[in-house]
Protein backbone atom coordinates (compact mmCIF):
# COMPACT_ATOMS: atom_id res chain seq x y z
CA UNK A 1 0.00 0.00 0.00
CA UNK A 2 3.39 2.43 0.66
CA UNK A 3 4.68 1.70 -2.45
CA UNK A 4 1.28 2.38 -4.62
CA UNK A 5 1.06 5.61 -2.07
CA UNK A 6 4.13 6.56 -3.35
CA UNK A 7 3.74 5.85 -7.05
CA UNK A 8 0.94 7.72 -6.91
CA UNK A 9 2.99 10.84 -5.52
CA UNK A 10 5.64 11.10 -7.77
CA UNK A 11 3.21 10.79 -10.91
CA UNK A 12 1.10 13.26 -8.93
CA UNK A 13 4.61 15.57 -9.39
CA UNK A 14 5.95 14.89 -12.81
CA UNK A 15 3.10 17.14 -14.06
CA UNK A 16 3.92 19.86 -11.99
CA UNK A 17 7.65 19.67 -12.48
CA UNK A 18 7.57 19.54 -16.44
CA UNK A 19 5.26 22.71 -15.65
CA UNK A 20 8.02 24.56 -13.95
CA UNK A 21 10.39 23.65 -16.70
CA UNK A 22 8.15 26.04 -19.33
CA UNK A 23 7.48 28.90 -16.83
CA UNK A 24 8.52 32.19 -18.90
CA UNK A 25 10.71 33.90 -16.45
CA UNK A 26 12.19 37.22 -15.55
CA UNK A 27 14.90 38.01 -13.31
CA UNK A 28 18.21 40.66 -12.15
CA UNK A 29 21.15 40.60 -11.41
CA UNK A 30 23.42 42.91 -9.43
CA UNK A 31 26.52 42.88 -7.96
CA UNK A 32 30.03 45.15 -7.28
CA UNK A 33 33.32 43.96 -9.31
CA UNK A 34 36.40 44.64 -7.14
CA UNK A 35 38.83 44.92 -10.45
CA UNK A 36 42.55 45.51 -10.64
CA UNK A 37 44.16 45.90 -14.19
CA UNK A 38 47.52 44.42 -15.27
CA UNK A 39 49.55 44.68 -18.71
CA UNK A 40 50.27 47.90 -20.68
CA UNK A 41 48.42 50.30 -22.60
CA UNK A 42 49.27 51.66 -25.89
CA UNK A 43 51.93 49.49 -26.87
CA UNK A 44 54.78 49.67 -23.68
CA UNK A 45 52.84 51.65 -21.23
CA UNK A 46 52.58 49.42 -17.88
CA UNK A 47 49.50 50.03 -15.71
CA UNK A 48 50.99 48.73 -12.25
CA UNK A 49 53.01 50.14 -10.05
CA UNK A 50 56.35 50.78 -12.63
CA UNK A 51 54.05 53.17 -14.43
CA UNK A 52 50.42 54.42 -14.72
CA UNK A 53 49.88 52.48 -11.40
CA UNK A 54 46.38 51.99 -11.81
CA UNK A 55 44.17 51.06 -8.43
CA UNK A 56 41.82 48.75 -8.10
CA UNK A 57 38.49 49.93 -7.83
CA UNK A 58 34.76 49.09 -7.10
CA UNK A 59 32.58 48.31 -10.57
CA UNK A 60 28.83 47.82 -10.69
CA UNK A 61 27.42 45.16 -12.65
CA UNK A 62 23.58 44.94 -13.30
CA UNK A 63 21.82 42.23 -15.60
CA UNK A 64 18.57 41.83 -16.58
CA UNK A 65 17.11 38.57 -18.02
CA UNK A 66 13.75 36.78 -19.83
CA UNK A 67 13.86 33.55 -20.50
CA UNK A 68 11.28 31.29 -22.10
CA UNK A 69 10.62 27.73 -23.40
CA UNK A 70 9.15 28.89 -26.57
CA UNK A 71 11.31 27.03 -29.43
CA UNK A 72 13.87 28.03 -31.71
CA UNK A 73 13.61 31.94 -30.22
CA UNK A 74 16.35 33.07 -28.05
CA UNK A 75 16.25 33.72 -24.62
CA UNK A 76 17.36 37.50 -23.95
CA UNK A 77 20.04 39.26 -21.36
CA UNK A 78 21.25 42.87 -20.81
CA UNK A 79 24.35 43.31 -18.69
CA UNK A 80 25.76 46.79 -17.93
CA UNK A 81 29.35 46.87 -16.52
CA UNK A 82 30.46 50.40 -15.26
CA UNK A 83 34.13 50.38 -14.17
CA UNK A 84 36.37 53.20 -14.01
CA UNK A 85 40.23 52.77 -12.59
CA UNK A 86 42.56 55.67 -11.51
CA UNK A 87 46.34 55.65 -10.96
CA UNK A 88 49.10 58.28 -9.81
CA UNK A 89 52.19 57.37 -11.68
CA UNK A 90 55.21 58.21 -13.97
CA UNK A 91 56.14 57.12 -16.63
CA UNK A 92 58.66 57.71 -19.84
CA UNK A 93 57.12 56.49 -23.11
CA UNK A 94 54.60 57.96 -25.61
CA UNK A 95 50.72 57.65 -24.80
CA UNK A 96 48.15 58.34 -27.81
CA UNK A 97 51.37 59.88 -29.54
CA UNK A 98 51.86 62.37 -26.82
CA UNK A 99 55.49 61.55 -25.11
CA UNK A 100 55.87 62.08 -21.34
CA UNK A 101 58.67 61.88 -18.90
CA UNK A 102 57.29 63.01 -15.66
CA UNK A 103 54.42 62.41 -13.14
CA UNK A 104 50.92 61.86 -14.29
CA UNK A 105 47.39 61.02 -13.44
CA UNK A 106 45.46 58.04 -15.48
CA UNK A 107 41.75 57.40 -15.77
CA UNK A 108 40.39 54.56 -17.62
CA UNK A 109 37.25 53.88 -18.21
CA UNK A 110 36.15 50.50 -19.27
CA UNK A 111 32.00 50.88 -19.41
CA UNK A 112 30.49 48.59 -21.90
CA UNK A 113 27.10 47.24 -22.56
CA UNK A 114 26.48 43.24 -23.24
CA UNK A 115 22.95 42.02 -25.57
CA UNK A 116 23.46 38.81 -25.44
CA UNK A 117 20.78 35.61 -27.44
CA UNK A 118 20.72 32.70 -26.15
CA UNK A 119 19.42 28.64 -26.19
CA UNK A 120 19.44 26.17 -23.88
CA UNK A 121 20.49 22.80 -24.54
CA UNK A 122 17.37 20.34 -23.49
CA UNK A 123 19.35 18.14 -21.67
CA UNK A 124 17.62 15.51 -19.62
CA UNK A 125 19.20 16.16 -16.01
CA UNK A 126 17.59 18.10 -13.55
CA UNK A 127 20.27 19.88 -12.25
CA UNK A 128 22.30 20.96 -15.38
CA UNK A 129 21.76 23.77 -17.49
CA UNK A 130 24.24 24.67 -20.93
CA UNK A 131 23.43 27.85 -22.79
CA UNK A 132 24.89 29.05 -26.06
CA UNK A 133 24.68 32.21 -27.99
CA UNK A 134 26.04 35.33 -29.11
CA UNK A 135 26.47 38.55 -27.35
CA UNK A 136 26.88 41.82 -29.17
CA UNK A 137 29.39 43.66 -26.95
CA UNK A 138 29.51 47.95 -27.19
CA UNK A 139 32.30 49.85 -25.25
CA UNK A 140 31.76 53.18 -24.33
CA UNK A 141 34.79 54.28 -22.51
CA UNK A 142 38.10 56.17 -22.50
CA UNK A 143 41.79 56.43 -21.67
CA UNK A 144 43.21 59.88 -20.74
CA UNK A 145 46.33 60.17 -19.03
CA UNK A 146 47.32 64.17 -17.78
CA UNK A 147 51.19 65.40 -17.00
CA UNK A 148 52.02 68.91 -15.80
CA UNK A 149 54.27 69.27 -18.68
CA UNK A 150 52.95 67.23 -21.66
CA UNK A 151 49.18 68.18 -20.67
CA UNK A 152 46.52 65.93 -21.39
CA UNK A 153 45.70 63.09 -23.86
CA UNK A 154 42.69 61.52 -24.03
CA UNK A 155 41.63 58.67 -26.51
CA UNK A 156 37.73 56.83 -26.75
CA UNK A 157 37.86 53.53 -26.37
CA UNK A 158 34.11 52.90 -28.30
CA UNK A 159 33.47 50.10 -30.25
CA UNK A 160 30.91 47.21 -30.70
CA UNK A 161 31.97 43.72 -30.99
CA UNK A 162 30.08 40.35 -31.93
CA UNK A 163 31.47 37.37 -28.98
CA UNK A 164 30.42 33.60 -29.06
CA UNK A 165 28.62 33.11 -25.66
CA UNK A 166 28.46 29.95 -23.44
CA UNK A 167 27.47 28.79 -19.66
CA UNK A 168 27.23 26.11 -17.64
CA UNK A 169 25.37 26.22 -14.13
CA UNK A 170 25.16 23.27 -12.05
CA UNK A 171 22.60 23.33 -9.10
CA UNK A 172 21.77 20.99 -5.94
CA UNK A 173 18.63 20.04 -4.22
CA UNK A 174 19.87 22.18 -1.08
CA UNK A 175 19.61 25.36 -3.06
CA UNK A 176 23.55 26.15 -3.46
CA UNK A 177 24.45 26.15 -6.95
CA UNK A 178 27.94 26.86 -9.02
CA UNK A 179 27.90 28.80 -12.90
CA UNK A 180 30.65 29.81 -15.05
CA UNK A 181 30.16 31.66 -18.51
CA UNK A 182 32.52 33.11 -21.34
CA UNK A 183 32.80 35.46 -23.70
CA UNK A 184 34.88 35.43 -26.82
CA UNK A 185 36.45 37.22 -29.59
CA UNK A 186 39.29 36.99 -31.93
CA UNK A 187 40.07 38.19 -35.29
CA UNK A 188 43.73 39.21 -36.38
CA UNK A 189 45.59 40.60 -33.45
CA UNK A 190 42.50 41.40 -31.50
CA UNK A 191 41.66 39.16 -28.73
CA UNK A 192 38.86 39.52 -25.86
CA UNK A 193 38.12 36.83 -23.32
CA UNK A 194 35.68 37.54 -20.62
CA UNK A 195 35.06 34.72 -17.88
CA UNK A 196 33.00 34.37 -14.91
CA UNK A 197 32.74 32.06 -12.26
CA UNK A 198 29.28 32.02 -10.15
CA UNK A 199 28.68 30.34 -6.46
CA UNK A 200 25.20 31.20 -5.44
CA UNK A 201 22.59 30.27 -2.66
CA UNK A 202 19.05 30.26 -3.06
CA UNK A 203 17.01 31.41 -0.39
CA UNK A 204 14.04 29.43 1.24
CA UNK A 205 11.74 32.49 -0.08
CA UNK A 206 8.37 31.19 -1.29
CA UNK A 207 6.99 32.65 -4.89
CA UNK A 208 10.01 34.49 -5.84
CA UNK A 209 13.75 33.22 -6.24
CA UNK A 210 16.54 35.48 -4.50
CA UNK A 211 19.74 34.19 -4.19
CA UNK A 212 23.32 35.69 -2.93
CA UNK A 213 26.16 35.09 -5.06
CA UNK A 214 29.87 35.89 -5.42
CA UNK A 215 32.63 34.86 -7.72
CA UNK A 216 35.43 35.60 -9.85
CA UNK A 217 35.65 37.96 -13.08
CA UNK A 218 38.50 37.85 -15.31
CA UNK A 219 38.37 40.19 -18.75
CA UNK A 220 41.48 39.77 -20.84
CA UNK A 221 41.65 42.44 -24.05
CA UNK A 222 44.36 42.70 -26.17
CA UNK A 223 44.06 45.18 -29.27
CA UNK A 224 45.62 46.87 -32.45
CA UNK A 225 45.65 50.02 -33.15
CA UNK A 226 45.42 49.30 -36.75
CA UNK A 227 41.88 48.17 -36.06
CA UNK A 228 40.89 50.56 -33.15
CA UNK A 229 41.80 53.81 -31.49
CA UNK A 230 44.64 52.19 -29.29
CA UNK A 231 46.99 49.11 -28.45
CA UNK A 232 45.82 47.41 -25.37
CA UNK A 233 47.69 44.05 -23.77
CA UNK A 234 45.51 43.94 -20.11
CA UNK A 235 43.47 42.03 -17.57
CA UNK A 236 41.07 43.39 -15.82
CA UNK A 237 39.77 40.73 -12.53
CA UNK A 238 39.24 40.58 -9.94
CA UNK A 239 36.05 39.04 -7.27
CA UNK A 240 32.45 40.25 -7.35
CA UNK A 241 29.93 40.02 -4.43
CA UNK A 242 25.89 40.81 -5.20
CA UNK A 243 22.24 38.79 -5.22
CA UNK A 244 20.10 38.13 -8.20
CA UNK A 245 16.14 37.67 -8.01
CA UNK A 246 14.04 35.90 -10.37
CA UNK A 247 9.97 35.56 -11.05
CA UNK A 248 8.17 32.73 -13.21
CA UNK A 249 4.87 32.93 -14.57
Amino acid sequence: MKKTALAAAILAMAPVAAQADLLFTVGAKASVWNAEATGQLDKNVSVEKDGLNLDSDNGNQLTVFFEHPLPFIPNVKLKQTALEVDGNGTINATFADQYFNEAVATKLDLAHTDLTLYWGLPLPLPYIDINFGLTARQFDGSASVSGTTAGTKSVDLDLTLPMAYGEVKVGTPFGIYAAADVNYIGFGDNKITDMSATLGYDLPIPVVDIALEGGYRSLSLQTDSSDVDIDADMDIKGAFFGASLSLGF
